[in-house]
């Protein structure tokens, strides 16, 4: 087995209870690395096309990569993967923390569940051992009472990942938390493992990660850390007060979106109201930091609010796309409420994303007479007010009068409010749009339109150190938008091998581009450059469209909302007058992939070029 791996994945089918082991393969291994790369590879192999993901036969898989919970720099990550119940597609959500390494050393590189369990479970992998137990007296438990009754049970040691009282309601926004506030949160796998009845796993053991060579791993860490710590200053940056700071640099340049995309920062949502949510105003109520594992950047926190209606404890930083959507989307300037709103989501198990996106809706929904003051249970819904941000974040999280309909997303909740309320819902293909406006970075309307089920998705057109002078950098030069879709690719790729390596994209993009691949390679035992990861993403990038492919979904047709691609311009702010060329950008790209223009198959002559015979065959059987 190469290094990096723990060889082993479990399949667990919940409707008999059976529990099965399966050898990886190296080819598997070297071909799509890890994470949702050999997760997709396995799902597509056995799940049939066209299923319910929220029905007994979907599969919905934990992954992690051969650098999780090895010497590489921030090795922390893991994924949650499957078809999206949101988006029909193939969906990821990526996550950092502690329980990537912890299953590792448990054990397993990977858990697949696929059936329905008829009562609530909890998956716990002991040392190697695996076994189903009830978890009855965990159903309608917090995310936080989860995590320290089975800490109470397996030891301090334990990791815990979990799905919420949303989840177990099928919010369709719902997501998975770990370590009280890592989440795991797009693409509504919360809703999947409520439909299974699978409340948690729990993993603790003390296998250590097979390396290569662990000289040359040593020796890069050495090498990467000082990257990092002294040479870095975005890092150094992160390390000092985290995402929070991103929010007024991305407010000032025109890429936090504004009252549910329809402002415009510095003129709707003002210079002091920006200031207001500086990440001092945040960080005077953080109790100790924290870091993931193997993190020399330890970017996040704990914040306790003693007293007022927003008071929290042991409450987990919000992040920068946290702050947007509860702030300038919802014309919020009030931190508190932000961190309250943050906690709620936390513990009941809600993507901040998906939460905050929703409450803007609403806001506009009720500007606009759709929603009334009894519709929202006597709440006052106008921009900007605090209280009925938390309030309703309230009620989404225990699915409550309008928080019932908000909790399905912008699809279901604009057809269930109608009128002109679709006009208005910012998703694509049922998917909250995140909160990078293609108007600053106009590729991203090319990857919403693409991966609506995918995670941390800005990060795909963000360039490492020392890679390709010639591409811009993330929202810069944005009037020169010829050229973008061509340069997404090779990015995209790299994108690829970082999350499904198990790699924090934070630790990717603050050191030289040689990085990941002199890791994986250090670990592994395969020798591997640059070109070679760019192949292996693409092969990755190429497997998840053959699964939409066979799913029978169209990405080129789907609907990207106006609002967001500048249709029409901006009359005031830092995009004001700035329109995407989406068709340029989305053509360059499909070329760039070697895909087709009318439904984004991939072609037959490039798929056998990387290998992927069984592939090609499938989508090309009829020719």
């Amino acid at each position: 087995m190469l290094g990096g791996y723990m060889g082993r994945v479990l399949w667990v089918d919940l409707s008999t209870g059976k529990l099965t082991d399966q050898r990886l393969d190296d080819e598997t291994c070297r071909d799509y690395i890890g994470g949702y790369g050999i997760g997709m590879r396995l799902i597509y192999d056995n799940q049939q096309a066209g299923l319910d993901p929220l029905g007994p036969e979907s599969i919905v898989a934990f992954g992690t990569g051969p650098l999780t919970g090895s010497p590489a720099v921030i090795g922390s990550r893991f994924t949650v993967m499957g078809k999206s119940p949101v988006s029909g597609t193939w969906g990821d959500a990526n996550s950092g923390g502690y329980f990537g390494p912890a299953l590792k050393r448990a054990g397993y590189d990977m858990v697949f569940f696929k059936g329905q369990s008829e009562t609530p479970v909890y998956l716990a992998i002991d040392h190697g051992h695996a076994e189903l137990r009830g978890a009855s007296e965990l159903w309608g438990m917090t995310t936080y009472d989860v995590d320290s009754t089975l800490k109470g049970l397996f030891g301090r040691d334990a990791q815990v990942a979990c799905i919420g009282p949303a989840g177990e309601r099928g919010s369709l926004i719902s997501c998975i938390i770990h370590d009280r506030g890592r989440a795991a949160a797009r693409s509504g796998f919360g809703a999947v493992m409520g439909s299974k009845k699978v409340k948690a796993i729990v993993v603790c053991g003390d296998k250590p990660v097979p390396v290569a060579d662990g000289e040359r791993a040593k020796a890069l860490r050495s090498k990467y850390v000082k990257q990092i710590r002294v040479d870095h200053v975005g890092s150094s940056q992160l390390y000092m007060v985290g995402t929070p700071a991103l929010f007024g640099l991305c407010a000032l340049g025109g890429d936090s979106p504004v009252k549910n995309w329809a402002g415009a920062s510095l003129h709707d949502f003002s210079q002091s109201q920006i200031e207001a949510l500086h990440h001092d105003r945040f960080y005077k109520f953080r109790t100790k930091k924290y870091g993931c594992f193997g993190c020399p950047i330890a970017c996040s926190g704990t914040f306790d609010i003693e007293e007022g209606p927003y008071a929290v404890h042991d409450s987990h930083q919000p992040e920068y796309e946290t702050i947007a959507a509860f702030g300038s989307n919802c014309m919020n300037s009030d931190p508190e409420s932000i961190i309250k709103a943050n906690d709620i989501c936390n513990r009941y198990g809600l993507d901040t994303i998906g939460t905050g996106s929703m409450i803007a809706f609403a806001m506009e929904a009720y500007e606009k007479g759709l929603i009334s003051r009894e519709d929202a249970g006597g709440l006052e819904l106008s921009w900007g007010n605090p209280h009925a941000v938390v309030k309703l974040a309230e009620d989404i999280a225990l699915g409550r009068g309008l928080g019932e309909v908000l909790s399905m997303g912008p699809e279901r909740a604009a057809k269930a409010i109608g009128g002109d309320a679709e006009s208005f819902a910012m998703h694509v293909q049922g998917e909250a749009i995140a909160m990078h406006d293609p108007r600053f970075e106009p590729t991203m309307s090319v990857i919403y339109r693409m991966f609506p089920g995918k995670h941390i998705q800005a990060s795909q057109f963000c360039k490492p150190p020392a890679f390709d002078d010639e591409i811009p950098a993330y929202g810069a030069d944005r009037e020169r938008q010829a050229g973008r879709g061509a340069a997404l690719k090779s990015l995209e790729c790299l994108c690829n091998v970082v999350n499904c390596a198990g790699v924090c994209v934070f630790g990717y993009l603050s050191t030289h581009v040689d990085c990941v691949p002199e890791f994986l390679s250090a670990v592994t035992g395969v020798e591997m450059g640059v070109p070679e990861a760019i192949e292996a993403g693409e092969r990755i990038s190429n497997m998840r469209q053959a699964f939409n492919i066979r799913e029978g979904v169209n990405l080129i047709k789907a609907h990207v909302p106006g609002r967001v691609l500048g249709n029409p311009p901006q009359q005031e702010g830092p995009t004001a007058g700035f329109a995407v060329d989406a068709g340029l950008i989305l053509s360059e790209y499909l070329d760039a992939m070697h895909w087709s223009h009318e439904d984004g198959r991939p072609s037959k002559e490039r798929l056998l070029e990387l290998g992927m015979d069984d592939i090609a065959h499938n989508l090309y059987a009829a020719s």
